[in-house]
C-alpha cells in the first residue's frame, strides 16, 4: 500500500484491517527500506522491498546471514515476476556502523558496554547475536569480542581505512555510520562528518 499511495499518488484499498482511500497531489517515487534483524526479515526485505537497514549487527553475520537471506528473497521474488516491477535484482543493504574517534581501547569498551546493554535484554537481539557467533544470555556480561565486531574504532585515518574496507570487500552496499561519543561528543561529531565527506 504504501508503494502504492507513494509512487502512483492515490490508493483505494479495502481490506480485512484498513480501508484506505486517498490521493496526493504530487507522486514520490522514493523507495522504500525496510528494518532487518533475523533471516526472515532479510529474505523479506529481499521479495518485497526496495532495500534493507540493518541495526546492531555484527559485520560478519551480514555478511555470511543478511546478505545470502536478502538475495534467497529477490531470487524468489523475481520467480514471481517482481522484475517486471522495475526492482533490482538484489536490494540494497545499508549497514548501521558505530564509529568511535579514540584509540583508547578501554574507553572504547566502556561506551560499547553502555551502547549494547540495552539490547542484550532483548530475545530477537539475544538470537541474533547468537546466530552471529557471540552467543548471549539475558543479563549476561557482553564479551569484549562482541563491542569489536560491532564498533569501528581508532583515529581518523584507521576509521576511514576500515569504512572503505567495509563498503569494498565485504558486499555492503552502503553504511549508516553512528558516532559512539568517548569524550567530546561534539568535537567528534565535527571530526566524523568531515572524515566521511572525504570517503
Amino acid at each position: 500500500m504504501l508503494r502504492t499511495v507513494l509512487w502512483e499518488g492515490k490508493i483505494d484499498h479495502h481490506g480485512k484491517f484498513f480501508n484506505v482511500k486517498v490521493s496526493l497531489p504530487r507522486k514520490a517515487k522514493i523507495p522504500i527500506l525496510i528494518s532487518t534483524l533475523g533471516k526472515k526479515a532479510f529474505q523479506l526485505a529481499g521479495e518485497i522491498s526496495d532495500g534493507a537497514l540493518s541495526w546492531v549487527c555484527p559485520v560478519q553475520y551480514l555478511i555470511s546471514s543478511g546478505i545470502p537471506a536478502l538475495r534467497n528473497g529477490a531470487a524468489a521474488a523475481a520467480a514471481a515476476a517482481a522484475a517486471a516491477a522495475n526492482r533490482q535484482s538484489t536490494p540494497p543493504l545499508v549497514a548501521y556502523i558505530s564509529v568511535a574517534l579514540s584509540e583508547d581501547r578501554n574507553a572504547v569498551l566502556k561506551a560499547g558496554h553502555q551502547m549494547i546493554d540495552v539490547y542484550t535484554k532483548l530475545p530477537f537481539y539475544i538470537q541474533m547475536f547468537s546466530d552471529a557467533g557471540f552467543p548471549i544470555t539475558a543479563g549476561q556480561q557482553i564479551k569484549e569480542a562482541l563491542i569489536d565486531n560491532l564498533i569501528v574504532s581508532g583515529d581518523e585515518k584507521m576509521v576511514a581505512t576500515k569504512l572503505i574496507e567495509l563498503l569494498t570487500a565485504t558486499g555492503l552496499d552502503e553504511l549508516m555510520v553512528n558516532l559512539v561519543p568517548i569524550k567530546d561528543a561534539k568535537d567528534e561529531f565535527m571530526r566524523i562528518t568531515h572524515l566521511i565527506s572525504k570517503i
